[in-house]
């Protein structure tokens, strides 16, 4: 009986280890890296291409680092650390916002693309008092105060205070905060400053909200700023890419004309500028992320004036979110379509050294994911330990080369995978096997009367 055990001992053996088998891991391309050896982590900025492959709804889960014999080593989308900062005061004159009647649309309120503020009277302008102002601190700024200027006579206001990054998007930093002027001399009453606490913006909003401000009868209101900025030289981010694009479609309708720009791939956009044409001195474009052909997102406006070089250094921020189709529209004619320049800074990317070189980055596939690693833990103890100048060493990626291909993200490209089946098919015959000859063993009758 011994014997006939045996035999069926290495079916079980085969059957578990097919069992245990997986498919190989399909990815559509890889780049070799290269990398000074000796660091404790590397990072590695995406290239344009790696958008073209990397699945969009996996946020970039479809890119891993391997090592010389292709096992996973430790990675995840880097996190930058916190930059420094120093303060800074700022004086600001305050811009009145022109009422409009009830019920009416109100003033157009705009950036240029120096980051200027542009305000247009609504269509039904009223001659009442004005009852909110905007404030550019010409960068962008963390509040802690603001102080206005002397209000040249007595004033007792209630007023709210809010902050944005593209005029548009508003958080609210103060509600009901006393701005009051009394008096004279020894028992005057003097309390023009307001505190502030908030995210770092380049725009604020003062409302009144209680009492007769005198910036509402013409007085020119100003006001000192006072906060801090992120030191740039301390940013530790990729360096912004631009594309230059001109439009893959255009539409004229009713409403004006449409330009469509189809990006290289579907990158992380966070700016947008505009280049006239020849000819074209000034234009209005809203801006528009196509989804579908029934669906879009504004992103906001970019005013080009006769003021504003085309060079300009103050683009449309937005937050980065991949994106492959941008669409401008223009409600007024224009002689040359314009181009859109977009801006990008490519993911990162941190990997620890595990395992042996050379590494590759492989990205691209339907079903293969990154674990989580708890990178950022080890991130945050290498700086620890190396101080607040510490830096992953970068490593750059090499050509790409094709592996998978498009079989590896196209479910539409990719053959039928007889893999899974085969295994069930192997793991049921294997088990009517090992079943009829338990069974066999069974009904073989004891030798010697055991």
């Amino acid at each position: 009986m011994q014997r006939d055990w045996r035999r069926v001992l290495p079916l079980a053996g085969l059957l578990a280890t097919l069992a245990q088998a997986d498919a190989p891991p399909r990815f559509a391309v890889s780049y070799p890296l290269t990398a000074a050896p000796g660091a404790k982590a590397y990072v590695v900025s995406m290239p344009e291409d790696v958008y073209t492959w990397a699945v969009r709804d996996a946020g970039l889960t479809d890119v891993v680092v391997v090592d010389a014999k292709g096992r996973q080593v430790a990675a995840g989308i880097y996190h930058a650390a916190t930059p420094t900062s120093h303060p800074l005061t700022v004086d600001a004159p305050m811009l009145t916002v022109p009422p409009s009647a009830n019920g009416a649309v109100g003033p157009r309120i705009q950036r240029s693309t120096t980051g200027d503020i542009l305000i247009e009277p609504g269509a039904a302008a009223t001659s009442g008092k004005p009852s909110e102002w905007l404030i550019d601190a010409r960068q962008p700024l963390r509040p802690e105060r603001i102080e206005f200027a002397p209000l040249g006579r007595d004033a007792n206001l209630r007023i709210d205070i809010d902050a944005s990054t593209n005029l548009q998007d508003w958080t609210p930093l103060v509600r009901g905060a006393s701005v009051v002027s009394l008096g004279s001399g020894d028992g005057a009453v003097d309390a023009r400053v307001v505190k502030l606490a908030g995210d770092t913006a380049r725009y604020y909003r003062v409302r009144v909200t209680s009492g007769d401000a005198p910036w509402a009868d013409g007085h020119p209101g100003s006001v000192t700023l006072s906060g801090t900025v992120t030191d740039a030289s301390a940013k530790d981010e990729s360096p912004r890419r631009w594309l230059d694009l001109g439009p893959t479609d255009t539409a004229t309708k009713d409403q004006g004309v449409d330009y469509d720009y189809r990006l290289p791939a579907a990158v992380p956009v966070g700016a947008l500028r505009v280049k006239l044409g020849r000819g074209d001195n000034v234009a209005r474009l809203d801006a528009i992320a196509v989804q579908d052909t029934m669906r879009g997102e504004q992103l906001g406006t970019l005013v080009v004036t006769p003021g504003a070089p085309n060079g300009d250094v103050h683009p449309l921020e937005l937050t980065p979110i991949r994106r492959d189709l941008i669409r401008l529209h223009s409600v007024t004619p224009l002689r040359e379509p314009p181009r859109l320049l977009v801006g990008w800074r490519p993911d990162r990317i941190v990997f620890l050294p595990e395992g042996d070189g050379p590494y590759r980055l492989l990205v691209g596939s339907r079903s293969e994911r990154r674990p989580a690693w708890p990178i950022d833990e080890a991130v945050a103890a290498l700086r620890k330990e190396g101080g607040p100048a510490w830096r992953p060493a970068e490593a750059t990626t090499g050509k790409a080369q094709e592996l998978a291909g498009k079989k590896a993200v196209d479910p539409t490209e990719a053959p039928f995978d007889w893999t899974r089946p085969l295994l069930w098919v192997v793991l049921l015959l294997g088990a009517a096997v090992v079943a009829a000859m338990a069974a066999s063993l069974l009904r073989k009758p004891k030798n010697g009367g055991e």
